[in-house]
């Protein structure tokens, strides 16, 4: 629309308005070339302008006057009078004569011009009436010119308006009158001058003539005159004074000849306002910052700002751009928006006059971020500071108690008042407590249970883990020993699990467990399990290993090292070890523990170890479980117990390199022993709760048991139940001695052979069950009666007293009182298993025989069947006689059961008498079948057809009997009937003599008539053989009668060489060729002798000549091959004939099945019929039977098709003697249809053996069916029907499928064409690929070092589980604390009892109880806020760990896939990976991530340490009083339970094992990543063609004002 704007703008500007708007853009046209790029070549910004276009182009103009409404009549202005005026009607409901306004601003052509009207002066349209023309552009415009093009003469006085925003007034444009002064009291052509306003309008009566009459223009440059226009970009006036949004031209006096005064209606209608062509010329204002105007969301024009511009005509700057103050584009500068300078804190400013005053910037920030101030961000604000690593500002936070001012200094320390320490002077100096404002105190910590540290509020001390007290004096409850060698401070009790409660045993001593290698058992072993070899340095007196390669080989303990070391829990192995080089690589498993199922393992440097060396040096590892020395996996203090408790394995490594040694020496394991000597603290003395004994509570007390005997002394003890019969049980299985005819591991059940219930406790709880010996009963709980189960072999009932089913007897004797062992029944293998009441329970006789068979042991063929009923197999069991009813004496169905063979009537064959004798026919008679006596000359083998009685003839032998030629045929012998083959032209009729001569028309002679007779020739244009003239008979009168007699005798001889009746041998034929030869040669040399011999004659004897030589030639190469295909032609029809005598065959035995099954009258079962699935297998067969039918229906017609062929073919071969046809290829063809009879013969005996095999099963169906429930028949010939009919639809469209098919393939060749050449693209496309191949292995090397990260992240999140866990093992030792609290009271008012004396100190504590009781429940309460906060805390950890585990595990498995490519040769690059992710891993146990998470930890366990602070400060407030409030300790046991289930809750075990099961999901997004990868592959590939294609240059139009 642009483009047909801009060309009509162009086309109707006139050329003086041209040279006005090239001056007056004459400065931009100079600066820019284009003034549609916003930007030049190097991006700098420039001056743009959108395209200079038709404003006004389709743009509707609102008219306050048209005519047509009413319609009205008008006449054309000629001027001249006296002349008849041409009148026509306007009406604005008729399109061909309506005149709106729209056709103001439509495409204006010249040879179809449409026009707006006014009224007529008729209407009153004259002065000071006026009209005023309204376009409403939709946005402001730079105006260039305003034309009008008028159809009538031009008006005596008209204006133009603009106005610049809608509402605003409207300011005049230009007037034009021929009574400037009179009308607009304007003067006639003014001009302004320079420094005159030159925004005022102006007038002039240039264009205010009557003429012409039509076509006047009238121009308005908006820059005409004005003297401010060649320097334009610097004259906002005239900036305004081009700029419109609505423009209206007002038509005030018409102009006229004078005429109007008389008021001639005619003449009054002859004048009117009327415009072909209203044109605005212009740009969209933009004030130079956009090159075009689109339309937004709401369909209104705006321009496209650039420059950091905003609004509809880019007048004002984009939000953050107001460094300076927005101005419009000129020719030397793009004047574009500057972005304020607020140093990245703030998106927000505007535009400080008095700052740009200042600094030349007017941009201020507000709102800036990270605490900065200032106009451009640029400082901190009070009370804050610069981050040394950022360019934010930190607040100083000084603590206003600690801290001197709350001011800090530039990074970030505040000035700390005396003994206050900390940036922020926020906490006490190491050592000190409470902080005030007179500063902090010092500590006072037991040295063995602190870190020296207390808490800087309360002066609580900083208790290691497994220590409590405010002064961490004593062990948690659960622990014992209290050792400042000891990192946790005390040591966990074992007890194997069952007390909490324990202390330091008395009478052990420290012991040392050494190995001085002397016939001490120290082994080597590889990764992999094999052994290896330790040798003995007797220089150095240690042991040593030598590596091969680089896998380690690791020293093996000897037996005294392993078995139950609990007593060295919490203690150190030590040793001494060295290498021969310093290129060691360690491992996570230096040194390994396993045991129990468990196994632990460290780094040899773990625990503050060096790193080996050529010298010996000593390493220690201490045995248990702390995070600060870190086996892994991380195991519970318990579980450690139990590795120790059955430690198997202590595995040293001895190698870390390739081809590299290791020496040790001097193992050590501390544990304890009972005797005297330095006392061992650390072996623990347990409390064991009732039911357990022992030092370790590891024994059962009497009466108890073992719960699950096979944990051992793992398992815990229950009291022996064993429901009053036993008194004791085994301590350790828990089995009771059982009595009272009990059983059970707590007698909870009767003997087998006794009933009742054994849970009463009495001695007759077990009575003897009332069956036979050997069987076991039960009681029925409804009837409480007893029943016998478990009865002997084949007995059955609630006595046992009934053979059950299959067998036979009577076992009770109930029944004639004679005892009789049930027996299995005897049935010769002829009944179903599966079925019920096969035999008779007393005597045996088999009553469901199947398989045909009937007996009293079914072991004979049932009436109507044969066979061998004991035949092993059932398919050589009982056949069905199936004798055909047509063939069979009195109809009748029974044979002989041992060959199965029918009666048959005269003349019928086959054991089931369903065919004729070869040579019979008519077996549907039903009396025998009768001699078919056919011809034995003109039938092939003297067969007939078997219902017809059609003898197969001979070719050309018609009849019955095959005893006639047929018609215009001739010669019947063996070989059949040869056709005539007369000439239809030159023949009386088409059949011939018996010679196979035909009885010629006159003028024709020859056997088959298609010769002229001697002088008579042929003319095709006249029927017959015509005369020749006379003179040819003097030329016969001369020949002599000798020659012609030879030449007659000759022609006769070659007629019938073919056409004889005789059978003539091969060697008589070929006399006789000889002797017509000699005979032509002869009859040559005499007829050359003959000088009156015509040379017509000579002609003809050559012709007979040449075609005797022709034919000796072509009968001499074929002579043997005519007697082969003879012979095969009759073995063919011989073969095809006994081929169709088996198909009638098997069509009979069908036609005979299809009548048994559809004569069937099937009556309801008795009770000895056969298993009633019969009637599937009768459907089956029956549908065999129909598709044996089809096929044999199929093959017949085939056959048929076959023995045709071969007639054909040997038809063909006779005429082969006389020259006619493709003998080669005809035998070719008769060969492959005599292959075809073959195979034909080999289906049709095919098929009629499984014709036949049907037909036996449909008989024998038949003879079973007598049982089975009636059949609808009709039914089920609709349904075949109907199968049938779907079969063929089926055909039809697999044939249509198949057609389908093969014009895809056709349409698929050209695209396999095209994907050939796409594949060879793609082989180009390869460097590509190459190079993405390149990125994946950089990627691959940044996703190395994220897993790397991220394994070190979970490590973190474990350790903190395990912490987590712990937490939740001391809140349940603290509930027991509590427990053993309230245990306690009993003595704790005895004491109270016993200070009688004391009353008034105990008066006071009572007073003061109910103060400390509240205490304690806000203290409690307290804990139970700040375990919630904990379970937060890790949860909100668990979850960061979860979700950075997630994405390195994403981009771990993205690396694997990678990897997963490379080749063979990269193994040993892998093995090296591996070394350096051991040696990350060494490293990442020393690095600062592990320490903050190590110190998280401990922040983590000094919160539990608080609650557990104030549970302890509670039992002590507990032990001090001489009343306790029950209530108040069911609420603080209520709370603990709470702070439990919240921290149960949390479900962090699960949530762990889910991250687990994540990270076995990435497998599946490996895939995804692949597919992905070959997406983008393609997607490049897609992309390079579409570069490829893309043009080199970019095209655009040249704009309208282009110089």
């Amino acid at each position: 629309r642009r483009r047909t704007q801009r060309a009509e703008a162009e086309r109707k500007m006139p050329s003086v308005i041209r040279a006005l708007v090239a001056l007056s853009w004459a400065a931009a046209l100079c600066v820019r070339a284009a003034m549609d790029e916003c930007s030049d070549e190097r991006g700098r910004p420039q001056r743009c302008m959108p395209e200079f276009v038709n404003a006004a182009f389709n743009v509707t103009v609102v008219a306050t006057n048209t005519c047509g409404s009413p319609p009205e009549e008008y006449c054309v202005q000629t001027g001249a009078t006296g002349v008849t005026k041409s009148c026509h009607i306007c009406n604005a409901r008729d399109p061909r004569n309506h005149h709106g306004a729209a056709y103001l601003t439509d495409y204006n052509n010249q040879q179809d011009t449409t026009w707006w009207q006014s009224q007529t002066m008729l209407a009153g349209i004259q002065y000071p009436n006026s009209i005023n023309l309204t376009l409403h552009l939709g946005k402001a415009f730079d105006i260039t010119y305003v034309r009008l093009k008028f159809h009538t003469s031009r008006p005596e006085s008209f204006a133009i308006y603009k106005r610049t925003s809608e509402g605003s007034p409207w300011v005049p444009y230009q007037y034009y009158s021929s009574s400037c002064e009179k009308t607009y009291q304007k003067a006639n052509r003014g001009f302004i001058r320079t420094g005159q306003d030159e925004q005022q309008a102006l007038c002039t009566d240039e264009f205010s003539d009557i003429s012409p009459l039509t076509g006047g223009n009238v121009a308005f440059s908006t820059l005409e005159g004005r003297p401010s226009a060649y320097n334009f970009d610097n004259s906002p006036v005239l900036q305004d004074w081009v700029t419109a949004t609505d423009i209206r031209v007002t038509l005030n006096r018409l102009n006229t000849f004078g005429d109007e005064v008389f008021n001639d209606p005619k003449v009054l209608k002859s004048y009117y306002y009327a415009i072909s062509d209203f044109a605005v010329g212009g740009r969209c204002k933009c004030n130079g910052h956009a090159s075009e105007c689109v339309r937004n969301d709401g369909g209104r024009l705006v321009c496209n700002c650039k420059h950091n511009t905003a609004g509809n005509d880019c007048q004002e700057c984009q939000p953050f751009f107001n460094d300076r103050p927005w101005r419009r584009a000129t020719a030397d500068s793009a004047n574009e928006c500057l972005p304020c300078e607020c140093n990245g804190k703030s998106a927000e400013c505007y535009f400080d006059a008095e700052l740009y005053r200042a600094t030349g910037h007017g941009g201020h920030c507000r709102n800036c971020a990270d605490n900065t101030d200032g106009p451009n961000c640029e400082r901190c604000l009070d009370n804050y500071y610069r981050d040394p690593g950022a360019s934010r500002c930190l607040p100083c936070l000084c603590n206003p108690v600690g801290s001197v001012s709350p001011q800090c200094d530039d990074r970030g320390m505040c000035a700390c008042k005396p003994g206050v320490t900390g940036e922020k002077c926020d906490r006490c100096q190491p050592g000190h407590h409470s902080l005030t404002e007179a500063g902090c105190r010092q500590c006072s910590c037991s040295p063995s249970g602190s870190t020296q540290e207390c808490d800087v509020n309360t002066g609580q001390c900083r208790c290691k883990d497994n220590v409590e007290g405010f002064s961490c004096d004593r062990c948690k409850l659960g622990y014992f020993n209290l050792d400042e060698n000891n990192p946790q401070g005390c040591t966990p009790c074992f007890c194997f699990q069952h007390s909490s409660v324990c202390d330091s045993a008395d009478g052990f001593s420290v012991h040392a467990i050494k190995s001085d290698f002397n016939d001490e058992q120290w082994t080597g072993q590889e990764r992999d399990g094999a052994r290896g070899q330790v040798q003995w340095s007797s220089s150095g007196q240690e042991i040593f290993l030598i590596s091969e390669d680089y896998f380690p080989i690791y020293f093996v303990a000897p037996e005294k090292f392993l078995g139950n070391q609990v007593l060295s829990y919490g203690q150190n192995l030590t040793l001494n070890f060295r290498v021969d080089r310093r290129d060691s690589r360690l491992s996570a498993e230096d040194l390994v523990l396993e045991g129990a199922n468990l196994r632990v393992a460290v780094p040899l440097i773990a625990q503050g170890n060096s790193y080996p060396n050529e010298n010996s040096q000593t390493y220690v590892f201490r045995l248990h479980d702390s995070t600060d020395y870190p086996w892994r996996p991380t195991i519970s203090h318990a579980d450690f117990y139990k590795l120790l408790h059955n430690l198997t394995a202590i595995k040293i490594r001895g190698t870390y390199s390739d081809r590299s040694a290791g020496y040790l020496d001097d193992v050590s394991l501390v544990t304890a022993r009972r005797g005297p000597g330095v006392p061992a603290r650390w072996v623990e003395q347990c409390t064991c709760p009732q039911g357990y004994q022992g030092q370790h509570c590891e024994q059962c007390t009497v009466g108890y048991r073992r719960a699950q005997p096979e944990l051992g002394p793992f398992s815990s003890c229950e009291p022996c139940n064993c429901n009053d019969h036993s008194e004791t049980c085994d301590p350790n299985t828990g089995a009771c001695d059982c009595q009272d005819n009990t059983a059970g591991l707590s007698c909870e059940r009767c003997q087998d052979g006794f009933y009742g219930d054994a849970t009463q406790g009495t001695s007759g709880d077990c009575q003897p069950c009332p069956c036979p010996p050997g069987a076991t009963c039960a009681v029925v709980p409804r009837t409480r009666e007893v029943v016998c189960t478990n009865c002997p072999t084949g007995t059955t009932g609630k006595r046992c007293e009934l053979c059950d089913d299959g067998f036979f007897g009577d076992p009770l004797g109930q029944n004639g009182g004679v005892v009789r062992t049930c027996r299995s029944c005897k049935c010769s293998g002829n009944i179903d298993p599966n079925a019920v009441g096969n035999c008779n329970r007393e005597n045996g006789e088999c009553l469901k025989c199947i398989y045909n068979t009937d007996g009293f042991f079914c072991d004979r063929c049932k009436e109507g069947f044969y066979g061998n009923a004991l035949a092993p197999e059932p398919a050589d069991k009982c056949k069905p006689c199936a004798c055909s009813p047509l063939g069979t004496r009195n109809q009748q169905n029974s044979c002989s059961q041992g060959t199965g063979q029918c009666e048959c009537l005269p003349n019928v064959a086959e054991r089931d008498c369903s065919a004729c004798i070869p040579g019979f026919f008519n077996l549907q008679s039903g009396n025998g079948c009768e001699r078919c006596n056919c011809n034995p000359i003109g039938s092939t083998n003297g067969q007939c057809d078997i219902i017809t009685g059609q003898c197969e003839c001979q070719p050309g032998v018609a009849g019955l009997r095959c005893e006639r030629c047929e018609t215009n045929f001739f010669g019947f012998s063996v070989s059949g009937c040869k056709p005539c083959d007369c000439d239809p032209e030159g023949s009386m009729l088409g059949q011939c003599k018996e010679d196979g001569r035909c009885e010629c028309r006159p003028g024709f002679v020859g056997a088959r008539c298609d010769m002229c007779e001697e002088n008579y020739f042929y003319n095709r244009s006249v029927p017959g053989c015509q005369q020749c003239p006379s003179c040819y008979s003097l030329v016969r009168d001369k020949v002599s009668a000798t020659p012609r007699q030879k030449l007659h005798e000759l022609q006769t001889l070659i007629d019938n060489l073919g056409s004889g009746q005789d059978t003539v041998t091969d060697q008589a034929f070929e006399d006789r060729l000889k002797e017509a030869e000699r005979a032509i040669m002869d009859l040559l040399e005499e007829a050359k002798a003959s000088k009156e011999v015509d040379q017509g004659l000579l002609d003809r004897l050559n012709g007979i000549n040449n075609t005797l030589t022709t034919q000796w030639n072509r009968l001499k190469s074929i002579r043997n091959t005519v007697d082969d295909t003879a012979t095969q032609a009759d073995l063919a029809r011989g073969r095809v004939s006994d081929a169709e005598s088996l198909i009638d065959r098997a069509r009979q035995e069908l036609d005979k099945a299809k009548d048994a099954v559809s004569k069937v009258d099937i009556k309801p079962p008795g009770g000895t019929g056969a298993p009633n699935n019969l009637t599937l297998l009768a459907e089956e067969a029956r549908k065999l039977a129909d598709k044996h039918k089809m096929d044999a229906d199929q093959i017949e017609r085939i056959a048929k098709d076959a023995n045709d062929t071969s007639n054909k073919a040997y038809n063909l071969l006779l005429k082969t003697l006389s020259g006619e046809g493709k003998t080669s290829e005809e035998i070719e063809e008769l060969n492959r249809k005599y292959d075809l009879a073959k195979n034909l013969e080999k289906q049709a005996t095919k098929v009629q053996a499984e014709a036949e095999e049907a037909g036996n099963k449909a008989l024998k169906l038949f003879a079973n069916l007598t049982s089975l429930p009636p059949i609808d028949t009709k039914a089920l010939e609709e349904d075949a029907n109907k199968i049938k009919k779907e079969a063929a639809d089926v055909d039809k469209l697999i044939d249509k499928t198949e057609k389908e098919y093969n014009n895809l393939r056709e349409d698929l060749k050209p695209k396999e064409q095209e994907v050939r050449k796409l594949l060879d693209k793609g082989k180009s496309e390869q460097q590509t690929a190459d190079q993405l191949l390149a990125r994946a292995d950089a990627a691959k090397a940044l996703a190395e070092e994220a897993a790397k990260k991220g394994q070190a992240t979970f490590r973190e999140a474990q350790d903190i589980l395990d912490n987590l866990r712990d937490f939740d093992k001391r809140v349940n030792d603290n509930k027991t604390a509590a427990e053993e609290a309230l245990k306690k009271i009993p003595i704790i008012n005895a004491t109270i009892m016993a200070a009688n004396e004391k009353t008034r100190q105990a008066e006071e504590a009572l007073g003061n109880a109910a103060g400390d009781a509240r205490e304690a429940k806000s203290k409690a309460e307290d804990a139970e806020r700040i375990a919630s906060n904990v379970q937060k805390g890790s949860a909100k950890t668990k979850e960061e760990a979860e979700k950075a585990f997630q994405d390195t595990t994403n981009l771990d498995n993205e690396v694997n896939d990678l990897m997963a490519q490379l080749t063979d040769a990269e193994k040993e690059l892998e093995e090296k990976k591996a070394q350096a992710d051991q040696d990350m891993m060494m490293a990442g146990m020393a690095s600062n991530s592990a320490k903050d998470a190590e110190d998280n930890a401990r922040k983590a366990k000094s919160t539990v340490k608080t609650v557990l602070k104030v549970i302890t400060d509670l039992m002590n407030q507990l032990g001090n009083i001489d009343k306790i409030d029950l209530s108040k300790l069911n609420e603080i046991d209520e709370s603990l339970k709470k702070a439990k289930n919240d921290m149960k809750k949390s479900d962090l075990e699960n949530k762990l094992r889910e991250l687990n099961d994540m990270a076995k999901t990435q497998e599946e997004m490996i895939n995804d990543y692949d597919r992905q990868i070959r997406e983008i592959r393609a997607d490049i590939a897609n992309l390079n063609d579409i570069k490829n294609t893309l043009p080199e240059g970019c095209f655009n139009t040249q704009s309208l004002e282009n110089p």
